[in-house]
């Protein structure tokens, strides 16, 4: 495939697809190259409906012009802003809008880039908001049978599609190693 025209079908095995059988994918690789609405399309011109709206991230649907135009606006002032220890006008603007329309007892947004990092997140919340309440030994979680929560260990834990967690649940042997910026070097410099 030439990488500017995108008029030809490549894969390549350096690249991992997620819940995918990499070979078989290779034999018989099954690729988009656009998408309009609520379809993709192939190569060859066929539209697929895209029932998971992009894996659940594209809810309003594909390519739409008013939603092109806005993340361009927003990209040309600022494509991205950290919120560690800073933040943007528009991040504490968006949670106000949102709190708006949660239950009161709901009052705080924290935002994630991904399902998975919201499911590891949420989860982190949780044992958090017990510990810091004193209940540090409340750290059972239940999952549903045949749910999927993302790739993230987090998410794979409470996940019901054992298949997906199997090789990477288990224990975790981990050592952390000092770092040469630790604070007695950096204060010593």
């Amino acid at each position: 495939m030439d990488e500017l025209t995108n008029t030809a079908p490549l894969v390549d095995p350096a690249c991992w697809l997620p819940f995918t059988a990499n070979r078989a994918f290779l034999q018989q690789p099954r690729l988009l190259n656009r998408a309009q609405g609520m379809h993709y399309w192939t190569p060859d011109g066929r539209p697929v409906l895209d029932g998971t709206a992009g894996l659940w991230c594209v809810n309003a649907g594909h390519c739409r012009p008013e939603i092109s135009a806005a993340i361009a606006r927003q990209a040309a002032e600022m494509d991205f802003a950290p919120t560690f220890e800073m933040g943007h006008p528009l991040v504490f603007s968006l949670a106000k809008r949102l709190i708006q329309w949660m239950p009161p007892t709901l009052s705080h947004v924290f935002f994630t880039n991904s399902g998975s990092e919201s499911a590891d997140t949420a989860l982190k919340i949780a044992r958090a908001c017990h510990f810091n309440r004193g209940e540090p030994k409340r750290t059972l979680f239940i999952g549903r049978e045949k749910a999927y929560h993302g790739i993230g260990f987090g998410g794979l834990s409470v996940g019901g599609l054992p298949r997906n967690k199997e090789a990477f649940l288990r224990k975790p042997s981990i050592a952390c190693a000092a770092s040469p910026m630790s604070s007695t070097s950096a204060t010593s410099a």
